[in-house]
């Protein structure tokens, strides 16, 4: 009933959940509730309602500017996860379990006053016996549980939503469901977590600069991780820098560089650059914590990626109407040529590439991209969302920070590197399979279509999308007409019966 309260009866019908409320009839809720809030903040306050997993999704979808508008991307990005904390007996309960032993014999001391409260787990300084202060986070009690039956029922809606709605259909509701359930099934694994860390660590050991914290294995399962603590000053605490003597224009190259290291390097990307999860430490280090989202880039998607801003920064829209189709992007037939018109467009939108901000503009691109029917590829908004959240983070240290200035170096080497001699080598194997493939079955295929054409027998199909949809708003008009025809008739013979009866 939370999305009767806040008026979102579209939802209901698209996603079939009509049929869950008695005689399938949707109620209007409650008019203030419409007229107070935009049907945007309406959804994000239905999600707060719903708890832990859909104040996760919302999160996620608010990267999701290809399918949402971008009333609804800003409102859900407004979405904390920051909750009430459990009763420290919980917590340690959980530890103790875990562990095998006592909270007091497993560490010197336990602050109960948790530095962080998150939906899925909890976070406590501590010191080890031996001295070392570390932070120990914990996942909640039955967060595992309550998500496996939100991402359960959520799979059965998305499955009605893409049979009931041409652009639940469109933008493929279920694998975007997939996509959502791997990242929070993934933030669920302390081990993984650690595993991913561990990970970063090894690829920074060369940079004296960086500061991955250490994984005492010793205390960590996959409910419970314990990590060397972070101290230092948050890079988004502007005056604590300013005060302590750091150069603001120089952390905020630092701090883009290492992002853009792990994905045009490394191939393996911290998924949350948020200002909270970077610290400057006293000697100048960069310490980076929560390793609970991390994502992967997979050569083509970063060559095709980095071909895509080259074009951009060259104002090439020829070139990046192919990058986005090398992608993977699913056009419709004739799209092309209304997309690199409709990208030349937008691009005449700003004259100086520093103008461009990835978390505003994005969405205008996307927008192009979504009204000429392109599909992207689901593996490509985490990344991109963290691309625009690392262009944030240098914007915070330094507004005048020139993201795409500090990006074409990156852009650059890939581009070399994907179109070098040794590359096309390595890629020639996989084309000529693929050539000879084609090749043998090609005569074939030529014979099938001839023979079809002797016979006559060739068809060509047409398909109406959404009919089924449309068909079904005709059947409610219909049946709404014959309640109104009938209702009238009775009041009409019930009036011509009651004048009747008075006129005798």
């Amino acid at each position: 009933m939370v999305l009767v309260k806040h008026r979102l009866g579209d939802f209901i019908r698209m996603f079939g959940l009509e049929k869950y409320l008695p005689f399938h009839w949707v109620p209007p809720g409650n008019p203030w509730h419409k007229e107070l809030h935009t049907r945007s903040e309406r959804t994000r306050m239905a999600m707060e309602e719903l708890g832990t997993t859909f104040v996760k999704i919302g999160q996620i979808l608010s990267t999701r500017t290809d399918m949402l508008p971008s009333d609804y991307t800003r409102e859900l990005s407004k979405l904390q996860s920051s909750m009430a904390p459990l009763p420290v007996a919980v917590i340690e309960k959980v530890i103790s379990d875990e562990l095998h032993k006592p909270v007091s014999e497993l560490f010197r001391s336990f602050d109960q006053n948790p530095l962080g409260v998150a939906s899925i787990g909890q976070a406590h300084a501590a010191t080890l016996l031996d001295g070392t202060d570390v932070v120990i986070k914990v996942r909640k009690p039955g967060v595992v549980e309550q998500v496996t039956e939100d991402l359960d029922i959520l799979r059965q809606v998305a499955e009605n939503a893409a049979r009931r709605s041409n652009y639940s259909y469109q933008y493929n509701l279920p694998g975007v469901v997939e996509e959502i359930a791997d990242t929070i099934t993934a933030e669920l694994d302390y081990v993984r977590e650690g595993h991913s860390a561990e990970h970063f660590a090894q690829f920074f050991q060369e940079d004296p600069k960086m500061h991955v914290p250490k994984i005492f294995w010793q205390y960590t399962t996959p409910r419970v991780i314990v990590l060397e603590r972070i101290r230092g000053i948050g890079i988004h605490d502007i005056p604590a820098l300013e005060k302590a003597g750091f150069d603001r224009k120089e952390l905020a190259g630092r701090a883009v560089d290492v992002w853009l290291r792990m994905v045009f390097e490394d191939a393996v990307f911290h998924a949350d650059p948020h200002p909270g999860n970077l610290f400057v430490e006293p000697d100048g280090r960069l310490g980076l914590i929560d390793y609970g989202m991390v994502g992967l880039v997979d050569d083509d998607v970063r060559d095709h990626l980095a071909t895509g801003v080259k074009a951009i920064l060259d104002r090439d829209a020829d070139l990046l109407v192919e990058s986005i189709t090398d992608l993977g992007a699913v056009a419709p037939i004739g799209s092309r040529e209304s997309l690199r018109v409709d990208l030349k467009h937008v691009m005449g939108h700003y004259p100086q590439m520093a103008e461009f901000h990835l978390a505003y503009n994005l969405g205008e691109l996307f927008t192009v991209v979504r009204r000429n029917g392109v599909q992207l590829p689901a593996n490509t908004f985490l990344l991109l969302k963290t691309m625009a959240m690392t262009q944030s983070l240098g914007r915070g240290l330094n507004r005048d920070f020139d993201f795409f200035k500090a990006l074409q170096p990156h852009i650059e080497k890939a581009v070399d590197k994907r179109y070098s001699f040794s590359a096309t080598l390595r890629r020639l194997p996989s084309a000529l399979t693929d050539l000879a493939i084609f090749g043998v079955g090609l005569p074939k295929r030529l014979l099938r279509i001839v023979r079809s054409l002797e016979r006559g027998e060739l068809l060509v199909r047409t398909d109406v999308s959404g009919l089924e949809i449309h068909m079904e708003h005709l059947e409610r008009i219909v049946r709404m007409l014959v309640v109104g025809i009938v209702a009238g008739a009775v009041i009409l013979g019930a009036t011509v019966i009651y004048l009747a009866s008075r006129l005798s």
